[in-house]
């Protein structure tokens, strides 16, 4: 279906982001602005997510140029999801920034810069090509740089410095790729290009020579940005350095949206014929790994930041084995789990942002009784912990179970990892709640000097909505995983995305036509 408006989603916050640049001393003006459009977004897209449930696709030819010629976006019901929760992550941490960003840092464009990062969020979950991928991720990559580097510290520059010089050579990378595979088949259009590797496969003529090379270095660029072993080095000390309700925003969208990009163009067009042969190994390994080695070092922090950060590594390791599958229950189970924990983690980074508040640090050892002295933060924290966790009805059991039960027959040591990594995340959310909540504190706390407005309303808020989505999410399983399901079954059948974008390719699909 066609609909001319989905450009709004990068046309409202790229406009946002120049009006909050004349507002930059300004900060009321800004929040408002910077609500208007995040809620405007989101209105949009749960809108257009609603038309398509059904597993419909709708489209947008920018310029009227048809595809593949032109720019191409497409929300479907794998960018759909993704959109809505990313939106719906963005507005909870930034009501939470009123409370708790320093002044001054609000002031060096803080919200030009989030708005930014969704221009470049938004444009890779949208686009229809790979070239406006890689134009989505740097716009993304180049509000990311300032958004760590916005407090200025000596620790924040060293990290900055790191995740820049990665991003740098993953980019060049990327483009190099892009290149290359242009030079192999003439187009960059997803849809196109799912046409051609398809019917050259079916008639057996093959695949060109460097195709399986141009894969395996995708799979570097998108691992990289979406922390995948063995790149996920950048990580564990860049999210720590950040101010808290940016943390949470990376946490949220940053890796997703690496993970995302394997997920559309793998299935689609990089792991077809002989590149699945190399890629699917490759994804399996790098998933038990990342799961495992990643959750043993979470449980080995004693911060609570460290411990959320190096999460978000074991977490993104179910995400890579539900695509690994390349089935599509196991593509469902993964887009599933990965919505429900950009809601779930972001909001576990809210709620340490406030133990820090009343604690004036995150090290386990100075927090502990703040469950007498915040009985929300403690049941808000709890509740996404154990989402986190995957207990029963909370929203992580359904995603984990669906990529457990996939991978039990074909994969059932991945499965086992996954149990094992479930288990100690259970030690580590478990760790930090008896620590920080329930038993007291080792040394004597010193809350933290008062920052942002000084009221933690807006604090409270963010963390509320974030965890009372989790908590619908999980409640509303059935629903979701349906359009998880639609997305699975167009990943793993290209021909309705094909016929939505270039209907005159349809025919040349191996049963596309019918």
């Amino acid at each position: 279906m066609r609909n001319d408006l989905l450009g709004l989603l990068v046309v409202i916050p790229l406009a946002t982001a120049v009006a909050s640049v004349a507002l930059v001393r300004r900060s009321r003006p800004q929040r408002v602005l910077g609500l208007l459009s995040l809620g405007s977004m989101l209105v949009l897209a749960v809108g257009w997510l609603s038309e398509i449930r059904d597993g419909d696709v709708l489209v947008s030819q920018m310029g009227a140029w048809p595809a593949p010629f032109g720019i191409t976006l497409v929300f479907d019901s794998l960018s759909g999801l993704l959109l809505c929760t990313g939106l719906v992550v963005a507005l909870g941490c930034y009501v939470h920034s009123f409370s708790v960003l320093e002044p001054e840092t609000e002031r060096r464009y803080f919200h030009p810069l989030v708005q930014l990062l969704m221009v470049g969020v938004n444009q890779c979950f949208l686009t229809g090509d790979l070239f406006n991928l890689f134009v989505g991720f740097e716009i993304m990559l180049m509000a990311s740089y300032g958004l760590l580097a916005i407090g200025a510290s000596r620790r924040q520059m060293a990290q900055a410095y790191k995740y820049l010089v990665l991003n740098l050579i993953a980019s060049t990378v990327f483009v190099i790729s892009a290149g290359l595979v242009y030079g192999m088949f003439g187009t960059l259009n997803l849809a196109d290009l799912a046409r051609i590797v398809d019917a050259r496969v079916a008639s057996g003529e093959g695949l060109p020579p460097g195709f399986v090379g141009v894969s395996v270095m995708l799979l570097f660029v998108f691992g990289a940005k979406g922390a995948f072993f063995p790149l996920w080095f950048w990580l564990p000390d860049t999210y720590p350095t950040c101010p808290v309700p940016v943390a949470a925003l990376f946490s949220g969208l940053l890796t997703k949206v690496g993970v995302y990009a394997v997920a559309r163009t793998f299935p689609l067009v990089f792991a077809v014929g002989d590149a699945r042969d190399v890629v699917t190994p490759l994804l399996l390994v790098s998933a038990g790994i990342t799961m495992f080695l990643g959750v043993l070092g979470a449980v080995s922090q004693h911060s609570v930041r460290r411990i959320l950060a190096v999460h978000v590594i074991s977490q993104v390791g179910y995400m890579v084995f539900g695509i690994a599958l390349m089935t599509t229950a196991g593509l469902a189970g993964a887009l599933y789990y990965m919505v429900q924990h950009m809601v779930v983690k972001s909001s576990l980074f809210l709620c340490c942002g406030v133990m820090e508040r009343h604690a004036g640090s995150d090290d386990l050892d100075r927090l502990g009784g703040l469950l007498k002295r915040d009985r929300f933060l403690g049941i808000a924290f709890f509740v996404a912990a154990m989402s986190l966790v995957g207990l029963p009805p909370l929203s992580g059991f359904f995603g984990k179970l669906v990529l457990v039960r996939e991978g039990w027959t074909d994969h059932w040591w991945l499965s086992v990892v996954a149990l094992l990594t479930g288990a100690l995340t259970l030690v580590s959310m478990l760790k930090i709640w008896t620590r920080g909540f329930w038993l007291a504190p080792v040394v004597a706390a010193e809350p933290a000097p008062a920052a942002g407005s000084g009221d933690l309303r807006g604090a409270y808020i963010g963390i509320g909505f974030l965890v009372a989505v989790a908590v619908l999410m999980g409640l509303a399983a059935e629903p979701i995983y349906d359009i998880a399901f639609h997305a699975g079954e167009q990943l793993t059948d290209p021909s309705a995305y094909i016929g939505a974008v270039d209907p005159r390719g349809l025919a040349a699909v191996p049963g596309g036509g019918g």
